[in-house]
């Protein structure tokens, strides 16, 4: 039996552990396997037979077990990275981002000689994070990096491309997290929003944590009944905003409100105007987009499944007819369309930036409508953008001489907005029909190739 295949029946997965809803990867039936061990260390040091090797660096606390095995076969040295504080000499030491909060990683300052050729090696990749952090280290210590070797990869939680330009290589890879605990029916619309949706639901509503394979949405999903339907709210940067644009888990949160039975969602949002005729207070129900992100993970199908989803008309035709009738009904000052331009953030555009927009024919600026858009089309679901234009974005300004857009100006035409933006989705949510006749759904199900 191949090699890969003998490794994988020895990694025992345990669930809900260590916490509920994580599969962990158990190495402990390989580890006690003495022939299967060897071999395994015999497959990850086999790039590096014929490479001068220096040093390995082993990382806490099952890398080392790895390192050590691999440094005797390869004949060389071991140098190792630790949580802060465990180190008895003179460190350096790289502080990484968590889901919730960070963690700090140390070396030894003379671990590491300048231009020793360097090999890391770890169990697990997952976010990346960590070896990120090992990687600035030894780059701090002026090592070259030979190779990343990994034992295990998690290929969903794409910690790859945090590595990006490294030379990584991982024996073993999981494309899902493993069985999940299929969730019940809890709620059939959702709102991504701001903390103030809190205030839709009494008594009777319950927070709930979900973990998807994705990782953890961005805070718990709070469900409650609005006029006799089941709604579900998750508040997009966190319940204290402490999440920016570029690092929201997107993925997560569209996935959770799935996994909940979440089919449309309405995900109201603050934008920049690009027109001098959309003004601040004014909805905008956009149509459209146009994507300036960067580094974002934007899709559920990164392989081996293919998708092409259709993407000429993004937001759900029905939901931005319901809202653009409501919008009159409450007397607000509507934008029936509109295109989006959709920024990396967190900065604002400069001048010309902003006038290189509106001449592509934008009408409002964002930082989140893209990707979740396009990963609620992805999973079937229906998903209108209510716009709140907080302000004139910084082109506009300049034709006018006007002062720039500031994060206080934003902030504050939000709230003074607010109340209506809240009385517009619940009227959309009354009138959201049990049936709907959009397409939503069909263009999900024929995008697989």
């Amino acid at each position: 039996m191949d090699i890969k295949k003998l490794i994988r029946i020895k990694i025992r997965e345990i669930p809900d552990w260590p916490k509920p809803g994580i599969s962990f990867k158990d190495i402990t039936p390989l580890l006690e396997d003495k022939k299967l061990f060897s071999k395994t260390i015999d497959e990850l040091a086999k790039p590096y037979l014929n490479q001068k090797i220096d040093k390995i660096v082993g990382i806490d606390a099952r890398g080392f077990l790895l390192a050590s095995a691999m440094a005797y076969k390869l004949k060389t040295g071991v140098a190792i990275v630790r949580k802060q504080g465990k180190l008895p000499s003179k460190t350096i030491s790289r502080k990484y981002a968590l889901e919730y909060g960070s963690n700090t990683i140390e070396m030894h300052k003379d671990s590491i000689l300048p231009g020793e050729k360097v090999l890391l090696v770890d169990d697990v990749l997952a976010t990346g994070g960590t070896m990120k952090a090992a990687i600035d280290l030894v780059k701090e210590l002026k090592g070259k990096i030979a190779g990343i070797e990994f034992l295990i990869e998690l290929t969903y939680l794409n910690g790859k491309k945090v590595l990006g330009g490294q030379k990584i290589r991982s024996l073993i890879k999981y494309a899902s997290e493993g069985k999940q605990k299929p969730q019940k029916k809890l709620a059939e619309i959702g709102i991504i929003g701001g903390s103030g949706f809190y205030e839709f639901f009494g008594k009777d509503a319950k927070e709930i944590n979900i973990e998807t394979e994705f990782g953890k949405p961005s805070d718990k999903i709070t469900i409650g009944n609005v006029f006799g339907k089941r709604v579900a709210f998750l508040p997009r940067h966190g319940r204290d905003h402490q999440i920016p644009p570029h690092k929201i888990n997107y993925k997560a949160n569209i996935s959770a409100l799935k996994q909940i039975g979440v089919k449309k969602i309405i995900a109201p949002s603050a934008v920049g105007s690009l027109k001098q005729n959309i003004k601040p207070g004014d909805f905008v129900i956009c149509d459209q987009f146009i994507d300036r992100t960067k580094r974002r993970d934007d899709t559920f199908f990164d392989g081996p499944k293919v998708a092409h989803i259709e993407m000429a008309y993004p937001y759900c035709p029905e939901l931005r007819k319901i809202a653009v009738k409501q919008a009159k009904k409450l007397k607000l000052k509507t934008h029936p369309k509109g295109t989006v331009a959709v920024i990396e953030g967190p900065k604002f555009s400069t001048v010309a930036e902003s006038i290189s927009f509106s001449k592509m024919g934008c009408d409002v600026i964002n930082m989140t409508q893209y990707p979740e858009v396009v990963l609620a089309q992805e999973l079937g679901m229906c998903y209108l953008n209510i716009s709140l234009v907080t302000d004139y974005d910084v082109g506009v300004y300049s034709k006018n001489k006007i002062k720039p857009v500031s994060i206080e100006q934003v902030l504050e035409n939000f709230k003074k907005n607010n109340d209506k933006l809240k009385n517009l989705i619940s009227e959309i949510i009354k009138n959201v029909p049990a049936k709907t006749s959009c397409n939503c759904k069909n263009l999900a199900e024929k995008m697989l190739i």
